[in-house]
C-alpha cells in the first residue's frame, strides 16, 4: 500500500470517530422518552436504533433496479407494514 493511502485512510477513521462523539454529545442530555420519539435508544452507553432485530420471517427488502413497480393495487401486500413505535410487523 502506498503511504497516502494509509494517510487517507487513517484521516476518514479520525473524522468518523469525531462525528460519533459529537453524535454521542448531541443525544447523551436526552432522556429515554425523547430518544423513544426520534427512534433511538440508549443501552450500555450507546445509542442504537430502535427496532435492530432482523425478523428470519420478514422478507427482503426489493430492490428497485430489478424489480418491476408493482401497482397500486398489490402495493399494500408486497410491502409489509411496520410499527413506527416498536418495529413489529402489522397484521
Amino acid at each position: 500500500m502506498k503511504l497516502t493511502t494509509l494517510i487517507d485512510a487513517l484521516k476518514a477513521r479520525l473524522a468518523l470517530a469525531r462525528r460519533r462523539r459529537q453524535d454521542w454529545r448531541a443525544l447523551s442530555h436526552l432522556n429515554a422518552h425523547m430518544l423513544r420519539d426520534i427512534g433511538l435508544r440508549a443501552e450500555q452507553g450507546t445509542i442504537l436504533p430502535v427496532s435492530t432485530e432482523i425478523k428470519c420471517d420478514a422478507p427482503p427488502a426489493p430492490t428497485t433496479a430489478d424489480t418491476p413497480r408493482a401497482s397500486a393495487a398489490e402495493a399494500p401486500e408486497a410491502v409489509p407494514r411496520v410499527c413506527r413505535y416498536c418495529g413489529e410487523t402489522l397484521a
